[in-house]
């Protein structure tokens, strides 16, 4: 069975549609990064002021590292759509349009090192503070649901990946 060529309207359109997606992504991440990175301030600005103790000192630094860690991902994702968006203005061209998806796939394989990477040291001193502390129980699970969640978004990301492969081999298959 043949595929009918792609046609210079569609790629546009797959090109409108990756703006529209990646847009949308980007900025519900700025929000909720924004937010996130404001009540770690604020957990370590309140968590160092009433601590005292050694622990309470390492949970308060872990809840700045983990608003450090935020920022370093939100940095990484707008300077990768920044560079993503460099090369715009050729939105029927094909071979653009491949390039982008495979920056875009590339992001999201390696999300893992950029995006939850940056705020395993955070956890780390949040939960070994809270180890130290005495909450063992609580540190060990809170720490493995923790670790659960951000293996999650690894995979989320990695199969989301996979389907932007799926696209470039299609766009890759329909050339002209």
């Amino acid at each position: 069975m043949t595929t009918a060529p792609i046609t210079r309207e569609e790629i546009g359109a797959r090109d409108r549609q990756l703006t529209r997606t990646t847009r949308r992504r980007n900025a519900f991440e700025y929000l909720a990064g924004g937010a996130a990175m404001l009540f770690f301030l604020v957990m370590a600005v309140w968590t160092f002021a009433k601590g005292g103790s050694a622990a309470q000192m390492l949970i308060a630094a872990g809840f700045a590292v983990l608003a450090l860690g935020v920022a370093v991902a939100g940095w990484h994702l707008f300077r990768q759509g920044r560079r993503a968006a460099a090369g715009g203005g050729r939105t029927a061209d094909a071979g653009y349009l491949e390039g982008r998806l495979a920056r875009e796939r590339d992001l999201l394989r390696s999300a893992w090192l950029w995006y939850a990477g940056p705020m395993v040291p955070g956890f780390a001193l949040i939960y070994g503070g809270v180890f130290l502390s005495g909450g063992v129980a609580f540190a060990t699970i809170a720490g493995g649901l923790t670790l659960a969640f951000l293996i999650l978004v690894a995979v989320i990301n990695r199969r989301a990946a996979a389907c932007i492969d799926r696209e470039i081999a299609d766009l890759r298959h329909r050339r002209t």
